[in-house]
């Protein structure tokens, strides 16, 4: 979306709030014998709270209102009864849309310890996401943000698949 008045602005940032404010509560929520299905009602609480709503529930039918992915699962699982473990490697993934604004987060977290491997994915995530941001700004091209990325992934000696 094109920014094109402190309006904008502002509903993108409120949105950007409350994406992270249900990121952080999901963080602290995280724990072995926890269900998804717990985590979504976490989720769901913040956003009524905050007048925002499910974006994946409003445009696709989704029948949660975040998505969960533990261990192998890529992306988009659906919240349910499964029981967190202690070592899973936990995706949260957040879209909300409030007054007309759309917000898209997320983040990944191990329960208690995790593997050597899942804890170097994790790090090298979070590099990664520094990268991007030291290249991001007003008139620099995605794919210098991409390059950059792949460029620490590769250095922390994981494959980027396209």
């Amino acid at each position: 979306m094109s920014i094109e008045s402190t309006g904008d602005l502002e509903g993108l940032r409120e949105a950007g709030r409350v994406t992270r404010e249900i990121l952080d509560a999901l963080v602290a929520h995280v724990d072995a014998n926890v269900t998804t299905g717990d985590l979504d009602a976490v989720a769901a609480a913040i956003m009524a709270r905050n007048g925002a709503r499910s974006a994946p529930a409003l445009v696709y039918g989704f029948p949660g209102t975040v998505l969960i992915s533990i261990n192998d699962e890529i992306v988009h699982g659906i919240p349910g009864r499964r029981r967190l473990q202690s070592g899973d490697l936990v995706s949260l993934d957040v879209t909300i849309e409030k007054d007309g604004y759309v917000a898209d987060a997320a983040r990944s977290v191990i329960v208690g310890e995790g593997s050597l491997v899942a804890c170097e994915l994790i790090g090298a995530a979070e590099s990664a996401l520094r990268s991007a941001l030291r290249v991001a700004r007003a008139g620099v091209r995605v794919n210098e943000i991409g390059r950059a990325v792949q460029s620490e992934v590769r250095r922390r000696g994981f494959t980027v698949v396209r």
